[in-house]
């Protein structure tokens, strides 16, 4: 038979297998294979996969990839790949046996079932249990250990690292955890989290049998040698595996020197009794032990009884000026006659600098030469007023002592010097905070922030109630620059001063041909006098002359606005205050009434010009704005020229307001 029969006979047992053999057929052709030349309509080989894994009745069952609806058993198990089927599959034949798996499971069988309380398996007597449902959760645990080469270190030369491995029957994987060392510094734990380990140079992973004891395996170019392993790990290799007695014999560990004297450190510092420290016993410790009723020895019990908790106080210094940064430190001294030791704590001044550490020396036998020997120690004998006392290298002078010291050494027979005076702390330094100019940047109080505050300086703070309530008011006025320059004389300007932060801009109306371009001369900013202190709402008043950037500007007039402002306010702008003015014409009304008289021209009116000549002959030295407000209150309706009689009138009433009635 050919192979094109062979291909006609397969189309009659499937779509699918028809499929695969024309998609890998090629018939002969006789045209060249060449773009344009090969059909273009060949069917595409399908991508899909089916479901390999369902359940039934609560249990998994692995089923073949290819669909066997249209192939017999026999073609079934001969194609290659293929997985071995439990029973032959047949769709049209229900099964009535629980056991029976050669037929359809309906789902009226199994709502049956669940009514019956029948349990169905999926497999038939001859099938297997899956590797993941007959070993489930079923661990063999190994001990191992490794050594590891210490090369900086003079105690030891190997370190033994003790492991347990634990392996998963149930998908091949292994995970190591090292065991945890007391006080060991050396980071334990997992060593390999759970995952299949693979042979060095191979394909291939590590099994159980590669783990008989005695044997060694390398793990990520760690040696793990197999010492031991649990009870059931051996009863089930022994079983299923076969393995001998000998791959089971327990293994001893090798013997770590470095691990033993640790553990006889740690047995000597935890207390153990009948072990030789070799080191004085914490006091701490030693009063603790006593107080839970171990006996303590009684030597030297008879100081401490005659004694008591007594100590000798002397206040010493220590010169240090000599080394470079070095400094005079004072300390109290402290000998306790009990048991003849010394304590020296450093008293600490105000701002002095330094850490606030309790004690220089704690409680202990100070020795003379530096090194600790209970013959050569001071005493309370070599102590005194003037005398030097070396603590390791320090050498510090005795200068003064308490009463209780003075009277203790008087009961021996010996006389203190008089008390030595403490040298004084030196004079500091007064240093004086030099705020450099205002460069321009910015604000003047933004500059004094970076000077007087941190690397990022809050702002300044502002006053929010004067903003909250001066806000938009604005005061205007008509000014002209002082100047001796002619082309200056005629040049006019408008000055704005914003009550709200104390703040000026000037502007300058442009004048055609004038040679000057107008617009703003100056933006709005705070300015201040020759004396350093800031322009005020009280600094602005017709008549005066401020001084701005170098510039004097000569206030002539202000608008309507500024004007009623003014006099409203009378605080904050005195020269505008009508009632001070009132009574001072009221004091003068004489002087002005024979004024008059005898400056009388027919007309009996006077202008602004008059009302300034009549004050300053009446020798009342009134500013501009004073003569303004006296003026707006006779001229209300801004003819230019009044009656005298109205001033003779202003200043015969008592009322300071009696005109406006």
């Amino acid at each position: 038979m050919s192979l094109w029969d062979n291909s006609s006979q397969l189309e009659n047992e499937g779509p699918r297998f028809q499929h695969d053999v024309k998609a890998g057929f090629n018939p002969p052709t006789d045209l060249p294979v060449l773009p344009g030349f090969r059909p273009s309509n060949l069917p595409r080989p399908s991508s899909a996969k089916s479901q390999s894994l369902s359940f039934v009745n609560g249990y998994m069952m692995a089923q073949s990839p290819l669909p066997a609806r249209h192939l017999p058993h026999q073609v079934i198990q001969s194609l290659p790949g293929s997985r071995p089927m439990t029973a032959p599959i047949c769709v049209e034949k229900e099964v009535l046996d629980p056991t029976d798996v050669s037929g359809r499971y309906s789902f009226f069988r199994k709502k049956t079932d669940r009514e019956n309380c029948n349990i169905a398996l999926p497999f038939c007597p001859e099938s297997k249990l899956p590797s993941f449902l007959e070993h489930d959760r079923r661990v063999l645990l190994f001990n191992a250990y490794y050594e590891e080469d210490v090369l900086q270190s003079a105690i030891e030369e190997k370190r033994i690292h003790t492991c347990e491995v634990y392996f998963y029957v149930e998908d091949g994987t292994m995970e190591i955890i090292q065991t945890k060392q007391e006080n060991s510094g050396i980071v334990q734990g997992r060593f390999l989290r759970r995952s299949r380990v693979a042979k060095p140079g191979s394909s291939s992973y590590y099994e159980i049998d590669d783990l008989k004891i005695g044997s060694q395996v390398v793990i990520y170019s760690r040696t793990f040698h197999i010492a031991s392993c649990n009870e059931s790990t051996r009863d089930y290799v022994v079983k299923y595996h076969e393995w001998n007695e000998e791959d089971v014999d327990i293994l001893p560990l090798p013997r770590d020197r470095f691990a033993e004297s640790n553990k006889a450190k740690m047995r000597r510092e935890s207390g153990v009794p009948g072990v030789d420290r070799k080191r004085k016993m914490n006091d701490l410790k030693q009063v603790m032990e006593s107080m839970l009723g171990k006996e303590s020895s009684m030597t030297d019990r008879g100081m401490f009884l005659e004694c008591g908790t007594d100590s000798l106080c002397f206040h010493v210094l220590w010169d240090d000026r000599e080394r470079l940064y070095g400094d005079i430190q004072y300390f109290l001294l402290f000998y306790y006659l009990a048991d003849d030791t010394v304590e020296i704590m450093r008293t600490n001044s105000k701002n002095d600098g330094r850490d606030s550490f309790p004690k220089l020396l704690k409680r202990s036998k100070l020795p003379k030469n530096g090194r600790v020997s209970d013959s050569d120690c001071y005493t309370w004998k070599d102590l005194g007023i003037g005398e030097t006392v070396n603590v390791f290298g320090r050498t510090m002078i005795i200068a003064r002592s308490d009463a209780f010291t003075r009277q203790y050494y008087l009961s021996n027979g010996i006389t203190l010097r008089d008390d030595m005076p403490l040298q004084l702390a030196e004079k500091k330094v007064e240093v004086k905070r030099v705020i450099p100019p205002y460069n321009g940047f910015g604000t003047e109080e933004d500059s004094l922030r970076s000077c007087t505050g941190g690397l990022n300086p809050p702002p300044a703070k502002k006053d929010l109630q004067k903003m909250r309530d001066k806000s938009g008011v604005i005061l205007r006025f008509n000014a002209q620059l002082v100047s001796d320059r002619a082309d200056d004389a005629t040049r006019r300007f408008v000055i704005q001063f914003f009550m709200e932060d104390d703040t000026i801009s000037i502007r300058e109306p442009p004048v055609k041909n004038s040679g000057v371009m107008g617009g703003s001369f100056l933006r709005r900013q705070t300015m201040k006098h020759e004396n350093g202190s800031y322009y005020a709402a009280k600094d602005m008043y017709v008549g005066n002359i401020v001084d701005i950037v170098g510039h004097q500007f000569l206030l002539l007039n202000a608008d309507e606005y500024t004007y009623r402002l003014m006099e409203c306010d009378d605080r904050t702008f005195p020269f505008s205050n009508f009632a001070r003015l009132h009574g001072i014409l009221t004091s003068k009304h004489n002087e002005i009434k024979s004024y008059f008289i005898s400056n009388y021209e027919g007309t009996g009116i006077i202008d602004q010009d008059g009302l300034a000549k009549c004050c300053r002959s009446l020798g009342l030295h009134l500013n501009t704005q004073e003569l303004l407000t006296i003026w707006r209150k006779l001229d209300k309706k801004g003819k230019g020229n009044v009656a005298f009689t109205k001033l003779l009138k202003l200043a015969a009433s008592e009322d300071a307001f009696g005109s406006q009635r």
